[in-house]
C-alpha cells in the first residue's frame, strides 16, 4: 500500500508540472548519521523516490487575493540536519521529536512534523520568536495542515531552489 503521503506528493508534482531532485544515497546516510532519532520509513520513502527535495512551495491562502499565499522551502536532508540541531526554533525541539521540513521564505519561522505522530503526521508552524525555550514552543505550534499528505493536496511547487 503506497502511503497517501506519497501519493498526494507526486499528484502535486504533475499538477505544478515541475518536480525538484530526491535526496541522494549520500545525503541519506548523512541523515541518519547525524541524527540519533530513527526516521520513519515513509518519511525516507518520500525523499527517495518523490523529486520534492529543495522545491519551493506555494500554498494559496485567499482563492480571491492571488497574492496572498504560503512559500514554502521544503526539506532536503541537509536542511533537516541544519534545522534540527543548528537553527532557533528546531534544535529546542528535536528532543521532543520534531524535525524541520520547511522554511517559511518570508518570515523564516520553521514548519516541522513530529515522527512520533503516524505516518501521515499535521504540519505545524514554530515560532522562532520563542528562542530555545521549549515548551513555550510547542504550546505555541500552530497547526498549519492536520495531515502533511493535505499540504500536497493544496500545494503545487513554484521552482527549483538552488543550494
Amino acid at each position: 500500500m503506497v502511503n497517501e503521503v506519497i501519493r498526494n506528493a507526486k499528484e502535486m508534482i504533475q499538477k505544478s508540472g515541475t518536480s525538484t531532485r530526491i535526496a541522494t544515497v549520500g545525503e541519506i546516510n548523512d541523515l541518519n548519521e547525524k541524527l540519533d532519532i530513527k526516521l520513519p520509513e515513509w518519511l525516507l520513502e518520500l525523499m527517495t523516490t518523490v523529486e520534492v527535495c529543495d522545491s519551493e512551495l506555494v500554498v494559496p491562502l485567499d482563492e480571491e487575493d492571488e497574492e496572498a499565499e504560503l512559500r514554502i522551502e521544503f526539506l532536503n536532508p541537509k536542511f533537516i540536519i541544519e534545522g534540527s540541531f543548528d537553527a532557533v526554533p528546531g534544535c529546542a525541539v528535536y528532543e521532543s521529536g520534531y524535525i524541520c521540513i520547511g522554511e517559511e521564505i518570508a518570515i523564516g519561522d520553521a514548519y516541522a512534523i513530529n515522527i512520533h505522530e503516524g505516518n501521515n503526521p499535521p504540519v505545524y508552524l514554530l515560532n522562532h520568536e520563542y528562542g530555545e525555550e521549549t515548551e513555550m514552543i510547542i504550546e505555541n505550534k500552530l497547526t498549519v495542515v492536520k495531515k502533511l499528505s493535505d499540504l500536497f493536496l493544496v500545494a503545487t511547487i513554484k521552482s527549483k531552489i538552488v543550494d
